[in-house]
């Protein structure tokens, strides 16, 4: 079962590139609610979670108070792209396995991470339940806190 978590610390600046090249700053990123979505193309739950996450990412990427990205854990990072490719999934993926695995110890996937526009990591969501008929609307309220907070400018 899935499980909401506070994390105690937060996410510590990176600079990733995902696998079209294009770099990515933890600062440049701030003044954002950031949504990050964890993942492998060999987790099984994963697959069942990843077209939600593509639903609502298909809804979310032209918002302009928060962004949203993936985080892939795969060591072969050649499987990432032809994964994507193969079910039609558009959301930027950027491999990170080092960086995920440094930050959380313990590796479970999936993982979604809501962080605030000042990087301080809110709410981590661990595993999924793919009976969870309101997946969606539980992160949307996660998230909502986040965003308040971005356009608030507190």
């Amino acid at each position: 079962m899935p499980r909401w978590e506070r994390p105690t610390k937060d996410l510590p600046p990176f600079r990733l590139s995902d696998i079209d090249g294009k770099v990515w700053y933890l600062k440049r990123l701030e003044g954002k609610a950031l949504l990050v979505c964890v993942w492998a193309t060999w987790s099984g739950p994963c697959h069942m979670m990843l077209p939600k996450f593509q639903e609502m990412y298909a809804k979310l990427q032209d918002r302009h108070d928060l962004t949203v990205v993936t985080m892939n854990v795969d060591e072969d990072t050649t499987q990432i792209r032809p994964f994507l490719e193969k079910h039609g999934y558009t959301f930027p993926a950027i491999p990170a396995s080092t960086f995920v695995g440094q930050l959380v110890g313990f590796l479970s996937v999936p993982r979604l991470w809501i962080i605030d526009k000042k990087g301080k990591w809110l709410w981590e969501m661990v595993g999924y339940d793919s009976n969870a008929d309101d997946y969606e609307e539980e992160v949307q309220r996660k998230l909502g806190a986040a965003v308040q907070e971005a356009a608030s400018g507190t």
